[in-house]
């Protein structure tokens, strides 16, 4: 068995290098369902980007506390790739500096940063993929965040301008991207993600589950962080009027961290009535995040601005019929298998839900839609698309 040795001494096996034809880089530094969407983009994608290219090698640029988590399974088999390690965390100094010297070192024919943040000055070809302009549309609020803004616009810009190609997650990323960063249309590719979670669960574990949360009445699910984007206040006061005005027993469950810039958002969204009603449930693992779905009435997102909207496609998996905001993307992704509301507008929200909780033939038919809808994603296409985006440049 051959073996190569990581950074810090570590040693895995590999194949012999001159086994293979180019040399590709991938930054795994956000792999895993620990960075939310991003690292399940990663945790989806490039395993089975991997299983269909055999022709090139592979190098792994992944955290250091990931080695022992067991999270590079699906990469550590493969005999085409090279897991290297490095220290640099993301958003850092260390990513410019020192994550740049390491990238320069294996002198790679082309790298592919699956988020915008990468090393200003790193000049050999690479591929970005770029999910959203949402900073753009919604930049911080709080002074102290202008310098945070300020650096993001300099690497964001930098990656678009200087990239090969650009892979976003939906038509309406592109035309963001496009118009913010003054990018060609033709240097832009639209891939679209997929659900990831297994609507294969046992009764017995849904059940479980929503004992867990005290569930014991149909519930409106939403999925994501808590931040300002997911105009969450609009939403949970859209719940309150549904309650206050059409008399029905639900609840609304929010799953999701906080975000840490806006620990307050939680605060306003339980400012209504029926405050009792809101279940919020912290990160929950694939598991947990599964029976949530299965166990679900409908899927709910208030969002204002999404890349793509991963949650809502999750729930199509499921067959969960779809309440969502009236904007551009959703209407992109979901098509007709979602109904749609003004998310600045609760009087609206309520009503939707009403019509969703009351019509029992329409509740099938938007069920129906759903699994339709589910089809048309899926990773191994999305894999298949990016190898044809590397090839292109290669």
């Amino acid at each position: 068995m051959n073996n190569y040795t990581l950074s810090k001494g570590r040693s895995l096996p590999v194949r012999q290098a001159g086994a293979f034809g180019r040399k590709i880089g991938l930054d795994l530094r956000l792999f895993g369902t620990a960075h939310g969407g991003i690292g399940r983009y990663c945790e989806q994608l490039f395993p089975r980007l991997l299983k269909l290219d055999k022709a090139n090698q592979y190098f792994a640029f992944v955290n250091s506390k990931m080695l022992h988590t067991g999270a590079l399974k699906a990469l550590e088999s493969l005999n085409n790739c090279k897991i290297v390690e490095t220290n640099a965390r993301h958003y850092s100094f260390g990513e410019q500096l020192s994550f740049l010297r390491l990238l320069n070192k294996y002198k790679l024919d082309l790298v592919h940063f699956p988020n915008f943040n990468m090393p200003i000055f790193y000049k050999r070809p690479f591929v970005v993929t770029i999910h959203d302009m949402v900073h753009h549309k919604i930049s911080g609020a709080k002074k102290s965040h202008l310098l945070h803004f300020l650096a993001y616009k300099k690497v964001i810009e930098t990656a678009g301008r200087q990239s090969k190609k650009i892979i976003t997650v939906s038509q309406a990323s592109k035309k963001d991207i496009s118009n913010f960063l003054q990018i060609p249309n033709d240097k832009i590719e639209v891939i679209y993600e997929a659900a990831s979670l297994s609507p294969q669960i046992q009764a017995a574990k849904v059940l479980e589950i929503k004992k867990s949360y005290l569930l014991s009445s149909p519930y409106f699910l939403f999925v994501g962080v808590l931040e300002r984007k997911k105009n969450l206040i609009n939403l949970t006061r859209g719940f309150d009027y549904f309650l206050q005005k059409y008399k029905l027993k639900m609840d609304l469950v929010l799953v999701g961290k906080k975000d840490p810039h806006y620990p307050d958002i939680k605060h306003k969204a339980m400012d209504i009535k029926h405050k009792d009603n809101l279940v919020f449930a912290d990160q929950v693992d694939d598991e947990e995040l599964a029976a949530l779905y299965s166990g679900a009435y409908a899927f709910t997102s208030a969002s204002l601005h999404e890349g793509f909207g991963l949650p809502g496609v999750e729930a199509l998996s499921f067959g969960l019929p779809l309440l969502a905001s009236n904007i551009e993307v959703f209407n992109e992704i979901y098509d007709n298998a979602a109904m749609y509301f003004n998310p600045l507008d609760p009087a609206d929200i309520a009503e939707k839900m009403n019509l969703l909780a009351r019509d029992k033939q329409f509740y099938e038919q938007m069920s129906k839609k759903s699994l339709e809808r589910a089809q048309k994603f899926g990773w191994d296409e999305a894999a298949a698309a990016t190898l044809e985006v590397y090839k292109q440049i290669l």
